[in-house]
């Protein structure tokens, strides 16, 4: 049986802990659960941690929540949830994640009219059986009602790529429309997540009441699911849910530190705040020796009155990035600003939207120093490039190069072959400036097999970096079975750097995987993978994830000079071949 994803032990555990909660557990305990599913969630891969039985050194997992994730890393499942299992219905968690079903709401309903599954619960509000139930009424159904509409749209999670355009256009039409100031994303999308389950949006304003009714208003709006003096839900078409909040001005730092999370940043946080006599909410921060509210019109003076640096929301995981602030070991993680240029462009001279020509001035228009384009090589069919096209396009290069002031090295996405060989000979290699090898065939190797076919990969004299390294897509393919450990060790070992893809659908390597590449030295590319000039801005994504992984600047190849690129390629192509090949523990 495959090891079970970071994401699945995580979805496991919180069936524990909803159906403890459920069957009337103590709050302590199963609470214990959701703590441990979200560290879980944006840990590293945990083969290793289990093998070496080192589980209890993440944040909120003790030995007994350890042992439980072993054994459904090791079989898939543990023997307390299928006894919780063979207690209640497994859909009853569809019940319980509707806005308006409590835990007492929802044992009634079950209790009494043995609703256990979401389809259970429309059925009963179509034909009236809600009506009857004690606590129940007009407007807590009509709640359930809206519920149910929000729980149908949460439950396809929308990719990181689709959500935050979506954003910066609910914000234009609060912008246009209202008088709110501060307008900013929060929550997952803040963070930035590879997808998320809503959006959620601050801002403040002398005038809460007018705002909300503008944001309900939108036209894109299909319901509106809640509506309040400061806050109100939408449902667009698609059933992408938006939630605003609007506070005073001077709380807006409270604001937007409470409601961009992660939940376990924030219960990290606010148990920081417990040890200081403090009490942390979006409407400020309570002294508890005397009563004092200090509302903070920042995030840095938030963390300041707990005596923290700034935490970029990036690295709200919960993860760590507490005791490192508290430390002074938090690194201050790269920024779009830092990066001057991109590895992974693409044309129509094979699969891109835009010319050659138009790649280049839009990498001038974003003041690049260099770029690369990397178009794929001949074994992708009719949309490679044969040597022949790989020269002719070098030369057309070198004749538009000059004109827009920006240096465009000659590059080619390289398919690595199921042997770990590459799709062009050493001989064409040698001629290119950059190498951006990736799989895009082979998925189904075995682990040992894709393992040894980096490796190779990597210590290929030429290759410079090796694309979105996992092969993910984040809807439908988790990425290919590897030894990531082996993988990382042998990209540091010969200078081979692993890009962090921008591209929506991949965003490769993800978050926890280059946290972990970076224990071990490696070098990163936060790349577009543009595929027409317009998603050349994909490389914001890409340094979304990388701050995530608390990577630096100095830790990404295309956030250095030109020089240093051209000398990071060399020394890789100069090394001796037993250099490259040397297996570091002999």
């Amino acid at each position: 049986m495959p090891t079970p994803s970071n994401s699945e032990i995580a979805q496991r555990l919180r069936e524990i802990r909803t159906l403890m909660e459920f069957a009337g557990e103590p709050f302590f305990k199963f609470m214990a659960y959701e703590r441990a599913a979200e560290t879980i969630e944006n840990a590293p891969p945990l083969a290793a941690l289990v093998g070496d039985g080192r589980l209890t050194e993440l944040p909120g997992v003790g030995k007994t929540i350890a042992a439980r994730i072993a054994t459904i890393a090791q079989t898939g499942t543990d023997p307390y949830l299928e006894e919780l299992r063979a207690k209640y219905p497994s859909t009853l968690l569809e019940v319980l994640q509707v806005q308006g079903v409590g835990m007492k709401t929802a044992q009634q309903l079950f209790e009494r009219l043995g609703i256990a599954s979401l389809a259970d619960l429309e059925a009963a509000l179509e034909n009236g059986a809600l009506a009857g139930m004690p606590r129940l009424g007009a407007k807590s159904i009509q709640n359930i009602r809206r519920g149910v509409l929000s729980y149908k749209g949460r439950t396809r999670r929308t990719p990181l790529g689709i959500a935050a355009p979506i954003a910066r256009k609910a914000i234009a039409y609060l912008r246009d429309t209202t008088d709110a100031a501060d307008l900013t994303p929060a929550g997952s999308l803040r963070r930035q997540e590879p997808t998320v389950g809503d959006i959620d949006i601050v801002c403040t304003s002398g005038n809460a009441e007018a705002v909300i009714a503008s944001f309900t208003a939108w036209d894109r709006a299909e319901a509106v699911l809640a509506e309040g003096p400061t806050k109100a839900s939408i449902w667009l078409a698609g059933g992408l849910q938006i939630d605003l909040r609007v506070l005073p001005a001077h709380l807006y730092g409270n604001l937007l530190q409470h409601f961009t999370g992660s939940r376990e940043h924030n219960i990290q946080f606010r148990e920081l705040a417990v040890r200081k006599n403090l009490r942390v909410s979006e409407n400020g921060i309570v002294d508890l020796s005397d009563g004092r509210t200090i509302a903070c019109r920042t995030e840095e003076e938030v963390y300041a009155t707990l005596g923290l640096p700034y935490i970029p929301p990036e690295m709200r995981l919960g993860t760590g990035e507490i005791e490192a602030a508290r430390s002074g070991t938090l690194p201050t993680p790269i920024a779009l600003a830092d990066l001057r240029g991109d590895f992974h462009v693409h044309c129509t001279w094979s699969d891109g939207a835009d010319t050659l020509e138009a790649m280049v001035a839009a990498a001038a228009a974003r003041r690049y120093a260099y770029h690369s384009i990397s178009d794929h090589s001949w074994g992708r069919g009719r949309m490679g490039l044969d040597p022949a096209d790989l020269r002719a396009q070098r030369e057309r290069v070198a004749a538009i190069g000059a004109r827009y002031g920006v240096r465009t090295l000659c590059s080619a996405e390289v398919d690595i072959h199921a042997d770990g060989s590459l799709d062009y000979e050493d001989v064409v290699l040698a001629e290119l400036d950059i190498v951006v090898a990736s799989v895009h065939s082979a998925f189904a190797l075995s682990r040992e097999a894709m393992t040894a076919r980096l490796i190779r990969a990597c210590e290929n004299p030429y290759v410079t970096i090796i694309g979105h390294p996992t092969g993910r897509n984040i809807e439908t393919f988790a990425g290919y079975d590897f030894d990531h450990d082996a993988v990382f060790a042998a990209a540091a070992r010969t200078g081979t750097a692993l890009e962090i893809d921008g591209q929506p659908a991949r965003l490769d390597l993800p978050s926890s995987l280059a946290r972990r590449a970076r224990e071990f030295g490696v070098t990163f590319t936060c790349d577009s993978d543009a595929h027409a000039a317009s998603q050349l801005e994909n490389v914001a994504y890409a340094v979304g994830q990388a701050r995530r992984a608390w990577i630096t600047p100095d830790e990404v190849l295309n956030a250095r000079s030109l020089g240093e690129v051209l000398q990071f390629v060399r020394a890789k192509r100069d090394r001796r071949p037993d250099d490259v090949h040397r297996d570091p523990g002999v």
